[in-house]
């Protein structure tokens, strides 16, 4: 008798498994999101208890790079509530992390010296597109800002000639006519890339202070110091889109194509509040009413606040404080921290000494005005003060070290928020605490030692106008 034999039935089996593994994938996914939504912070008290965080309110989020989960956290009257948005919008993940406006610098060809570098350029290469590769030798270079705004408007300003190092050399690229170049792509026009960080004092890095701000209709920046013929101060940005300068009449030629030169000045600034008396201009700020805010130091080292109305007067003046040893600092810089309102400003300022600034305003006059000193150098990532205004909270998120096999990784991820409460009369610290973010509980550690959701990103919550999450 012959046996019975089973025919073999690959589908069948490929169908099994397939369902198998949907399963699996479906009850790991169901896991996964269980545990995010197990995660929350907690409050941890060091020194006195939670009823000294009694009128504040803090509230933020913490997200993954790569991912759009965010943890919301709010803590208000020392009481902490925390809340799991999976899959959260991009615009909502992205708000606070990046910035709005950017400075850079390059080095091109001055427009004297056009025809001698196109004479001495030659074809170094060529790709399967068509595109020729330029280089060519340069006895000086045409110094350049560029800066961009949260609309994507550009200005473009020249800073002047300078000698490059010996055997300078430029680069460009000629792409097939029928591709769709941007004019101020790097490689566009001519360009040198060699010693960017040129130790000039008459070639600052950073010619404005701290980032722009809604001025108006538009954006507004603060110019640092007396540089390029403007004065510091407040000035009205006049940028130009991508449709716009592509729409300018090409003003050289690049090797045997006309193009709009790298040296060529786009969009402009205007004056629009400078005090006399401004050695340095440190912010410039949106405030409530279409009202300015204005931060700068005197020669004599006052740090002043001045509110500026929309038509560019200022309606009142404030002296902080003496900065005595602001001139033999090395770097100093001054940022806007993180607000819930827009009659109220605080920033940081980082030098030889540290300070925060604590200023609100209404009907177009200060109501408060403060210099204080970050003793305790905790250069807080936000500051928020009680509604008597006579406490401040400081926030600090802190990174976080793991250990990986052999080697020591720091983590740009955040494990906790560090937290103090300071009298402002006195001085006195009268809390210390953390806000414990969870890494090291729950499933935290799997993924960490998979260098998985370790890159922790904390931001705090703040008004859109400075390109935060609150109308």
């Amino acid at each position: 008798m012959k046996g019975n034999k089973g025919r073999f039935r690959p589908a069948a089996g490929l169908a099994v498994l397939a369902a198998a593994a949907l399963v699996g994938w479906g009850g790991l996914t169901l896991w996964l999101h269980n545990g995010w939504q197990g995660i929350a912070f907690t409050l941890h008290d060091q020194i006195a208890d939670a009823s000294q965080l009694e009128g504040f309110t803090l509230s933020g989020q913490m997200g993954w790079n790569r991912y759009y989960d965010l943890l919301h956290f709010t803590l208000q009257d020392g009481k902490l509530d925390t809340r799991m948005e999976l899959d959260a919008p991009a615009k909502t993940v992205e708000a606070s992390r990046y910035a709005r406006f950017a400075v850079m610098r390059s080095y091109v060809v001055p427009p004297e010296d056009r025809d001698a570098v196109n004479g001495a350029a030659s074809i170094t290469g060529t790709s399967s597109d068509g595109s020729r590769f330029l280089s060519a030798p340069v006895d000086s270079v045409y110094r350049m800002y560029t800066l961009r705004f949260p609309d994507d408007t550009v200005i473009r300003l020249a800073a002047g000639e300078t000698a490059p190092e010996e055997y300078a050399t430029v680069f460009a690229a000629l792409y097939p006519l029928s591709s769709d170049v941007y004019e101020l792509n790097t490689d566009y026009d001519y360009a040198w890339t060699g010693n960017s960080q040129e130790p000039d004092a008459s070639w600052p890095y950073q010619p404005t202070s701290g980032s722009c701000f809604v001025l108006g209709a538009g954006y507004g920046v603060c110019w640092q110091q007396d540089f390029l013929g403007r004065a510091p101060g407040l000035y009205r940005a006049h940028g130009l889109t991508a449709d716009e300068i592509a729409a300018l009449p090409r003003d050289g030629v690049l090797y045997d194509r006309e193009v709009l030169c790298a040296s060529t000045e786009l969009g402009s600034l205007e004056p629009f509040y400078c005090p006399e008396d401004a050695e340095e201009a440190l912010a410039g700020v949106a405030m409530a009413d279409g009202a300015t805010l204005l931060l700068y130091r005197t020669a004599e080292g006052m740090l002043c606040a001045d509110l500026v109305n929309a038509a560019g007067s200022r309606t009142d003046h404030r002296e902080l404080g003496t900065l005595e040893d602001w001139s033999d600092a090395v770097f100093s810089d001054t940022t806007l921290l993180p607000r819930t309102a827009d009659g109220e400003a605080f920033l940081r300022i980082n030098a030889d000494t540290h300070w925060l600034v604590l200023l609100r305003a209404e009907n177009g006059t200060f109501t408060m005005a403060e210099l204080v000193e970050d003793k305790d150098l905790i250069l807080p990532d936000a500051v928020v003060l009680n509604e008597a205004g006579d406490k401040m909270l400081l926030a600090k998120g802190q990174s976080v070290q793991y250990l990986s096999r052999n080697s020591q990784i720091i983590s740009p991820s955040e494990n906790c928020i560090e937290l103090r409460v300071y009298e402002l009369d006195t001085g006195h610290m009268t809390y210390m605490g953390f806000l414990q973010t969870g890494s090291d509980r729950d499933w935290a550690k799997f993924y960490q030692t998979r260098n998985l959701h370790a890159d922790r990103i904390i931001t705090f919550d703040t008004l859109q106008l400075d390109g935060g999450n609150l109308p």
